[in-house]
């Protein structure tokens, strides 16, 4: 029996934190894909520290619903679920745990399905398009803005944009500068977070005086798209990210 267990953040502040993984995991669990699809978390119920005593499949798929790697997948999350690495034997369960989602190679076709949604049926202005990825960002891991950077780059290879800039919230290069100053009519703004919360429709919409999905200005028009890791087909992007693993576990000959 094989389990998936999906870890999100969560938040005791912001109901819209876990509703991403919910929905990923309701989604995974219409496809079949899994036995059985466990939801846990580290700041709401259920907690992920107790979250194998709701686990029947003794093998077990673990993939932190996180953009990026940092302090929560390298040390909360092992930590709390008692991992010993990528694979863990414990109480006749083997565990697989996976990286986050925003370094997985197909993270890129998720980022421009979101474009996608967003820009269909919209008119463009003459000129040149650049999309702008939008990382949280810190100056304290710079793993957290590595994966923007990655992820922009694997976008640039497919030439389908006239620029593909990095962005973020509290590091350099700063998103309203950014916005302002890139080479382009057409400015598409993509947030690269897992859920909708306070940065999302209050902070980043004010600071930048976005008037909506669509902004006009004398010299550009910005489009402003909801993040990426509340798009469906994260779902699939899950899965494959635990597949992953599962290869790697039969190569090594684990399971």
């Amino acid at each position: 029996m094989k389990t998936l267990v999906i870890v999100g953040h969560g938040s005791h502040l912001n109901g819209d934190s876990s509703r991403p993984v919910y929905e990923h995991a309701e989604r995974i669990r219409r496809k079949g894909a899994f036995d059985e699809v466990v939801e846990c978390f580290w700041k709401e119920e259920p907690s992920m520290r107790h979250v194998f005593d709701l686990v029947e499949g003794d093998e077990v798929y673990v993939v932190p619903a996180f953009i990026s790697e940092g302090y929560f997948t390298q040390q909360v999350i092992p930590r709390e679920l008692g991992l010993d690495g990528t694979v863990t034997e414990r109480c006749g369960k083997t565990i697989y745990y996976a990286g986050p989602l925003g370094t997985f190679e197909r993270m890129a076709d998720v980022i421009l399905e979101r474009v996608d949604d967003l820009m269909r049926g919209r008119e463009l202005r003459k000129g040149r398009t650049a999309l702008v990825l939008l990382g949280h960002g810190t100056d304290l891991n710079q793993k957290s803005s590595s994966v923007i950077y990655l992820n922009a780059g694997r976008i640039r290879e497919r030439g389908a944009y006239d620029r593909v800039e990095v962005a973020f919230l509290d590091q350099e290069p700063e998103v309203g500068r950014v916005v302002s100053t890139v080479e382009a009519e057409n400015v598409i703004l993509i947030p690269v977070f897992v859920a909708e919360g306070w940065h999302t429709r209050e902070t980043i919409p004010a600071d930048l005086e976005l008037t909506g999905e669509v902004t006009h200005r004398p010299d550009r028009t910005i489009f402003y798209g909801e993040p990426v890791g509340t798009h469906p087909s994260m779902a699939d992007l899950i899965v494959a990210r635990a597949r992953e693993m599962e290869s790697e576990g039969t190569i090594a000959g684990v399971s």
